[in-house]
């Protein structure tokens, strides 16, 4: 029988780490799983909220309190090199599970040895909860489980939200200590001929606040993210001969995406985007450019 860890990584989420533990402690599973929370040094009173809450459920929650920050990146990594679940499931500390998560990602893997990497639906919502939408499916069909191959997911790119990531523990073979987004993980599990699978069902509150810090809701912090982004998107082209064309596609539609988003684009993009016109494919770019129309919110506040 496989076992899993659920990894989080949390930040300054005073307000959110308990709701978020809760919602993780109270699914119903029929296989070992553990808890990991690594805290980087946060400012407010998170590691004392922590600390608390592993006092009320003693045994259930392995703990990492940094007294240092050490930033998003190596604290991702820290933490999900404690894992020793066969199944690993990453969770943001101020996002909320919903019921049958674990459960139903888990025998995704259980009855499909060939899948590496499992997503699922999302309800983005806000604090107030006056904003709320939920995610849409990246097929056009209905199938409750969706298959994906290695060369759709170079192709689509990034098309769930963090929460919703889960692996074989196995999968994953790049060492890294430098900031990524988790598409880079994802192709990195599927190589050379494994799949993914998308379940058509929300499993995950995804908080989305209108004015929240994120880097996300600046554009220095967009263009740090396209930039992270497509520079791994570059480095899979040269190393994958044989996904360029389809690599080309998710270039061209993040590409727009970025020059629409922050009005910028940087001089590597454009030698790239004239380099490899090679590459260019009619029918996979609109297929890409449908698939991310699908797979986001349908209102968006950010």
């Amino acid at each position: 029988m496989l076992t899993g860890s659920v990894v989080v990584s949390c930040y300054n989420q005073e307000d959110y780490i308990e709701e978020c533990l809760d919602s993780i402690l109270s699914q119903e599973i029929n296989f070992d799983c553990e808890v990991i929370v690594s805290d980087d040094c946060s400012t407010d009173r998170t590691q004392e909220r922590l600390r608390a809450y592993s006092d009320r459920n003693p045994g259930r929650l392995k703990l990492l309190l940094r007294d240092k920050n050490v930033g998003a990146a190596l604290n991702y990594h820290g933490v999900h090199k404690m894992a020793s679940g066969d199944v690993v499931y990453h969770f943001d500390g101020d996002d909320v599970m919903l019921p049958g998560k674990l459960q139903r990602q888990y025998d995704v893997f259980k009855d499909n040895a060939d899948v590496n990497v499992v997503f699922h639906k999302a309800v983005y919502f806000s604090d107030d909860n006056s904003y709320s939408s939920e995610t849409r499916y990246p097929n056009a069909d209905t199938e409750m489980v969706s298959l994906i191959s290695l060369e759709e997911m170079a192709r689509w790119g990034a098309i769930a939200v963090h929460s919703s990531y889960a692996y074989r523990r196995t999968s994953r073979r790049a060492v890294i200590d430098r900031e990524f987004m988790e598409w880079f993980f994802v192709i990195d599990s599927l190589l050379p001929d494994k799949q993914a699978a998308y379940i058509n069902a929300p499993l995950v509150r995804y908080r989305c606040n209108p004015s929240a810090g994120s880097y996300l809701s600046t554009t220095a912090g967009k263009i740090k993210s396209y930039t992270i982004y497509l520079n791994d998107l570059y480095g899979y082209f040269n190393s994958q001969p044989r996904l360029r064309s389809d690599l080309y596609s998710n270039f061209l539609v993040t590409f727009l995406a970025m020059a629409r988003s922050t009005h910028k684009c940087t001089a590597k993009s454009l030698i790239f985007l004239f380099r490899n016109l090679h590459c260019f494919r009619l029918q996979k770019i609109v297929e890409t450019v449908n698939v991310r129309k699908r797979v986001g919110p349908e209102k968006q506040v950010r």
